[in-house]
């Protein structure tokens, strides 16, 4: 045999081969489609937070029951860990969505987010000026008014303590709508001078700084700090006065938690993963409040039922003077009549 017709027949075979392949796939029809993966990149205080971090990875999960998209998330324990994080998500080009945590995550998504710009990001909290980020910004200030409602027209001593996580623009946000909500009860009410944590997961030290508190007189404690909160939030338990949670429902943790300021980036989060699953994802700023359902009250009917839902427990119900005087300034804040100050002024 010559080498012309050796290398005709190796063709031939050749052909056959992969003609045989190709009516294979076609009668085999196309593999399944692989699912659309989202990364979640969490705060430094991580999940267990029983705030904000497990509130925002909530609405991923709700996004990955109603769309069939998978969820991974990493949990950095430190600021310095957050660019190598999201490099580590981006450079895959496999995720539809990276959603960052957090506003300390803003200078290390700055960097990211230039580096690859074709990956789409959304986030928490602080702003990236970048075509692929969407920067989610909530009027914690609203939801906090409503919480200061609440504490004002229950407290007895007169006297009301706020624990915060860090002393920074963001927290005091929360600060300044929870006094005027107290002010707008009864301006004779005292807020004490604020005390900060100065970290998110220090709960030892949130406890003791609302011990201060209380040994201040101090009978309704509001603590928007992560997972420093918890401490101060068990302090009000065990010492028998009356808290406020923070970001997510924290009222089924003890008795005396009568309400809690709800941050809902559990929506935010899963609006825009249906966003970028749907094509219709856009980089910016979307910053919204009571009024568009991101900032609110535990306690407003429109929002018990879902947290007792969802945490398996059942509310006190609320005194019907405080519940009406509660709705009243969410209609109010909605209507603009009521324009609540902000931190960040």
């Amino acid at each position: 045999m010559n080498t012309n017709t050796k290398i005709l027949i190796v063709s031939l075979l050749i052909i056959v081969i992969v003609a045989a392949g190709a009516a294979y796939v076609l009668m085999s029809g196309p593999g399944p489609a692989a699912a659309k993966k989202i990364g979640l990149i969490t705060g430094t205080g991580g999940l267990g937070d029983k705030s904000f971090n497990d509130i925002a990875y909530a609405g991923a999960l709700r996004a990955a029951d109603d769309f069939g998209v998978e969820v991974e998330y990493s949990q950095p324990t430190a600021i310095a860990e957050y660019e190598g994080i999201q490099i580590d998500y981006a450079k895959t080009g496999e995720y539809t969505l990276i959603v960052c945590v957090g506003f300390d995550q803003a200078d290390a998504l700055t960097k990211t987010a230039e580096a690859y710009p074709n990956q789409k990001f959304a986030l928490v909290d602080m702003v990236v000026d970048k075509p692929n980020v969407a920067s989610l910004l909530f009027k914690a200030n609203e939801g906090s008014f409503l919480t200061g409602v609440v504490a004002g027209m229950m407290t007895e001593t007169g006297k009301i303590g706020f624990v915060g996580g860090m002393d920074i623009p963001l927290i005091r946000d929360f600060l300044v709508g929870f006094e005027a909500g107290v002010e707008w009860v009864d301006a004779d009410l005292d807020v004490l001078e604020p005390v900060f944590v100065g970290d998110w997961g220090d709960p030892t030290k949130g406890k003791e700084l609302a011990v201060s508190l209380i040994g201040l007189d101090a009978d309704a404690i509001f603590a928007a700090a992560g997972g420093s909160g918890l401490g101060a939030l068990e302090a009000v338990h065990e010492n028998g006065i009356i808290g406020f949670g923070v970001d997510s429902c924290q009222d089924y943790l003890y008795p005396e938690i009568v309400a809690s300021m709800t941050k809902r980036v559990d929506i935010a989060v899963y609006e825009m993963i249906k966003a970028a699953i749907d094509g219709d994802f856009a980089g910016g700023i979307y910053e919204k409040g009571v009024a568009d359902g991101w900032t609110g009250c535990s306690r407003l009917p429109a929002e018990e039922s879902f947290w007792e839902e969802t945490f398996n427990f059942e509310e006190t119900p609320l005194p019907d003077g405080v519940l009406l005087k509660l709705t009243e300034a969410r209609d109010k804040i909605i209507d603009g009549s009521i324009v609540v100050p902000s931190g960040y002024a």
